[in-house]
């Protein structure tokens, strides 16, 4: 049996970027761990399809128990452990993990696609025909893309297989080509904290394989190859790979935070010693992949006109099989499979202005009668369900037709049901600016992020036409009405959350008791002035990230004689249906963390603000923590009149 080593990345005199470094580049997306999974994976899979001999790739699914003999290979495996001072989630997770009574694992295998090719190392020099696929996936971080109309950019997604592991552990297994010879590939990545051993300090990142023949770097290690791949792959119960049709990856990530397994039942929690077992919870991750797949990627598995489906995909939970049910006649996604085939045929298209360009496709699809969606979703996973009860969403596309994000508006009683697709054109200096709109986790248009004035244009005009369609599809007259822009909501990107969800989270319509005495008296010249200090109601401004938590702005203004000591009782409070609540459903308080007055930091003495103001009108800034994804409201009362 081949011996299989471990290998500590060490910093570099240079230095080099840690785990921790690498697991944080998504930024802070607002998808569930395994919908940004399952996005990423699934795009990866896509953009390794393009240019493979195979007309229709395959997306593959797995969760399963280990049975013994599968369970002591991947232990010979990862026998060999970091150096005991790292004392990290990779050391510990791995020997949870297989000291559990089962070991769940959740393997998710491309076919039709062409693999992880090209060099081991990172430093060697391509030829014209050899990709560097290998290298940019297991070993690089950041690398550009290079598939022209891809649907990813920088790789940085797949730091959302580390975060669905416990022991932030992945192996990977792939068939690919190698100097035109088919070979097979086996390695282990983990990502874990930086640390220090024997005078030296380490990266947090691992891999196991076998040692390096390099000269560069001995202490490094390669993937096992050819039969040793193979023989451990079929002993681990990977699905096979045999021959060239049978080329792609497998991903298998150890120990699954599945958290929708992890769920209270209406009497206890529920066992996961044998899941499987549990009818109702193997349902239920069944149908919540299913709709993860369906709301982002729903396209991939629409037809084409020649009755193609672009891609396949078939879903396996302990052992019960699935395929992805089509969108063309599952409710609400008809709606915008008919819109899809709408913008396929180019219908409709958008253009800007200066410059004047062809920027994309637009479908539309409105039902004038009530649609029923279909309940399979939220019959098991109720308001949980990503799928809307009511469709009102536009679906922003590339030409790779991944959903990047959907800009709905709500639906009023009686109004019609309606879906809308918009696809930019796959000119390259077009797709190319939408492209580079995007975040890490490919889940937001922000045309703000554009240096290029031309591509920022672009993405601006396409941006406002699609709102524009959205307001008449809708009933709302164009004409520029802000209150009408504000009720358009943007995606599930927490870049725009942060700057945009401003009035949902602090709450509209709620200010709080101002506490004034509108007193005037006139003045012999005719000229009114306040006797008494006022004090206006709480205004929302809007939302920020803090340090990553989430942080709403109000603003009040005090009329007031200068110098008199004022006192303002504070309290901010979490919005409900019935009024108003101290806690949010986690059990925390919204906390005031910062008074400003005229930019002055002030301080406050249980919920008092007491100061004495420098000028008779004066801006007080109140900025408060929101404890959950919930609507605050802010109160203020003045104490003194005087």
């Amino acid at each position: 049996m081949t011996l299989v080593d471990i290998h500590s990345e060490p910093f570099r005199r240079d230095g080099n970027i840690s785990a921790e470094g690498a697991s944080k580049l998504l930024g802070r997306p607002s998808l569930t761990p395994l919908e940004l999974l399952l996005r990423e994976t699934l795009q990866n899979s896509w953009d390794a399809s393009i240019g493979a001999k195979n007309d229709v790739p395959s997306f593959n699914i797995r969760v399963r128990n280990l049975n013994e003999i599968e369970k002591l290979k991947f232990q010979s495996f990862f026998s060999e452990l970091p150096p005991k001072e790292a004392n990290e989630s990779v050391n510990k997770g791995l020997e949870e993990f297989f000291n559990k009574p089962n070991q769940v694992v959740l393997e998710i295998c491309d076919f039709g696609t062409r693999g992880l090719g090209g060099p081991f190392s990172a430093s060697e020099s391509l030829s014209d025909s050899e990709s560097n696929d290998f290298v940019n996936f297991v070993k690089n971080i950041g690398s550009p893309r290079d598939i022209q109309l891809g649907g990813g950019t920088y790789g940085f997604g797949k730091s959302s297989l580390f975060k669905m592991s416990k022991c932030n552990t992945v192996l990977i297994e792939t068939l690919t080509k190698n100097k035109n010879k088919n070979q097979n590939r086996m390695i282990g990545y983990a990502l874990g904290s930086e640390f220090s051993s024997k005078g030296k300090r380490f990266t947090g990142r691992h891999w196991w394989g076998i040692k390096s023949d390099s000269l560069e770097d001995p202490n490094s290690v390669d993937p096992l190859i050819d039969d040793d791949a193979k023989n451990y792959a079929k002993e681990m119960g990977l699905m096979t790979r045999h021959n060239s049709t049978r080329s792609g990856t497998s991903l298998v990530i150890l120990d699954p935070n599945l958290e929708d397994l992890e769920v209270n039942n209406d009497e206890n929690q529920i066992s996961l010693i044998r899941p499987e077992d549990n009818d109702l919870l193997c349902k239920k991750l069944m149908i919540r992949i299913q709709e993860i797949l369906l709301w982002h990627a729903w396209p991939k598995f629409t037809p084409r006109e020649d009755d193609k489906v672009p891609m396949k995909c078939t879903i396996s939970i302990f052992e019960k099989t699935q395929k992805l049910p089509d969108p063309r006649y599952l409710s609400p996604f008809n709606l915008l499979t008919n819109s899809l085939n709408k913008a396929r045929k180019k219908e409709e298209e958008i253009f800007s202005q200066r410059p004047k360009k062809l920027l994309g496709y637009v479908g539309v699809q409105k039902f004038s009668y009530e649609l029923e969606t279909d309940q399979r979703f939220r019959k098991l996973l109720g308001d949980e369900s990503l799928i809307p009860d009511k469709l009102s969403h536009f679906a922003l596309l590339r030409p790779a037709e991944l959903v990047v994000k959907y800009i709905n508006r709500t639906l009023e009683e009686g109004q019609p049901q309606w879906g809308g697709v918009f696809i930019c054109n796959n000119e390259p200096d077009i797709e190319q600016s939408f492209a580079k709109s995007e975040p890490p986790s490919h889940d937001d248009w922000n045309p703000q992020s554009l240096e290029n004035n031309y591509q920022r244009t672009y993405v601006n005009q396409a941006l406002t036409k699609i709102k524009e369609k959205i307001k008449i599809l809708s009933g709302i007259n164009s004409s520029g009405n802000q209150e009408d822009e504000d009720s358009l909501n943007e995606g599930d990107s927490l870049a725009k959350l942060a700057g945009d969800l401003g009035r949902s989270l602090i709450g509209k319509g709620f200010g709080g008791s101002d506490g004034s005495k509108e007193i005037k008296q006139t003045s012999g010249s005719g000229t009114t002035k306040v006797k008494f200090s006022r004090l206006t109601k709480p205004v929302a401004l809007g939302t920020k990230l803090v340090d990553e938590k989430l942080v709403a702005d109000f603003s009040m203004q005090l009329a007031s004689k200068k110098d008199n000591m004022i006192d303002i009782n504070l309290k901010s409070f979490v919005k409900t249906d019935e009024g108003k609540e101290f806690f949010a459903p986690n059990g925390k308080s919204p906390k005031i963390i910062k008074v400003l007055v005229d930019n002055k930091e002030q301080f406050l003495e249980e919920d008092k603000l007491t100061f004495k103001p420098d000028t008779d009108n004066s801006d007080i800034r109140v900025s408060v923590e929101i404890p959950d994804y919930v609507a605050v409201y802010l109160n203020a009362e003045l104490l003194n009149n005087e």
